[in-house]
């Protein structure tokens, strides 16, 4: 099954910006990523990195399906996905590649 990494970073204009709204923001954002990681879902790990970024390692049958639970959090965070290709299928790839961009210089 496909591994995907979300950056996510905070889009401060779209935030609440009183205390109370943006505390109520925070603790739904923080709440909805615990059930995503607790659950028997896709997600499986997230973490940040500073207080307005982090990342999400998610395990799905596709691309879209990943955008669909990144989507849960906008506007209030941009997402970056990424398909993680695993070294054993990345690595014939890559030295396929190279061999043939040498051929081609030769």
């Amino acid at each position: 099954m496909p591994h995907y990494i979300n950056h996510f970073t905070c889009s401060a204009a779209a935030w609440p910006k009183d205390r109370e709204g943006e505390i109520a923001a925070w603790t739904d954002m923080v709440g909805d990523a615990n059930e995503l990681v607790d659950g028997e879902g896709p997600v499986k790990f997230t973490g940040w990195i500073s207080n307005t970024e982090g990342y999400v390692l998610l395990e799905a049958e596709s691309k879209a399906e990943v955008i669909g639970i990144c989507a849960q959090f906008w506007p209030l965070f941009h997402n970056d996905i990424m398909e993680i290709v695993p070294t054993a299928e990345a690595g014939p790839a890559i030295l396929a590649g190279v061999k043939r961009g040498w051929e081609k210089k030769a």
